[in-house]
């Protein structure tokens, strides 16, 4: 087995031990009744994450391709039934586990074997509370990324 796969199987053990924690939080996005504005939620994944924190955070995004906030007594909120950080971990493995892999193979690019496993994983954890009834658009994607993945189609495609 190659260290790649290694280090993947590893990432794919650490995100399933969150499945039972995201999924509940996925729900009630899919389930929540939006503002008209909001068109699509955009989850971006971001670069020191996985051993700092949870790495995707949501974003609801207006026909514009706009954040969309809505205001309480002059004050800009989210418009979530829950923190748009998603889950509030410590992270998703620890960084030690990069540099024992990192240490074995210098040319492992572990941000990115880790974003593919995410991607995965986040998807099936969609599907798995009914995200493929979504009505508004989903996407999860690295930051910054050309290319993002459809969360009810199951599909990369071009981005903007």
């Amino acid at each position: 087995m190659s260290i790649e796969q290694e280090f993947r199987d590893q990432v794919k053990e650490h995100l399933d031990k969150l499945s039972a924690d995201i999924q509940p939080v996925l729900q009630k996005l899919i389930e929540y009744n939006y503002p008209k504005e909001v068109v699509s939620l955009d989850f971006e994944i971001f670069v020191d994450g996985f051993t700092q924190e949870f790495p995707v955070r949501a974003f609801f995004m207006d026909s514009d391709n706009s954040e969309h906030f809505v205001y309480v007594d002059g004050q800009a909120e989210y418009p979530s039934p829950v923190d748009p950080g998603l889950l509030e971990i410590e992270h998703v493995y620890p960084y030690e586990l990069e540099e024992e892999f990192t240490s074995k193979d210098d040319e492992l690019d572990p941000w990115n074997v880790a974003t593919e496993e995410l991607v995965a994983w986040f998807s099936k954890c969609w599907s798995e509370v009914g995200g493929q009834s979504f009505k508004l658009r989903a996407n999860i994607a690295p930051h910054d990324s050309n290319h993002e993945f459809n969360l009810i189609e199951s599909k990369w495609k071009e981005r903007w």
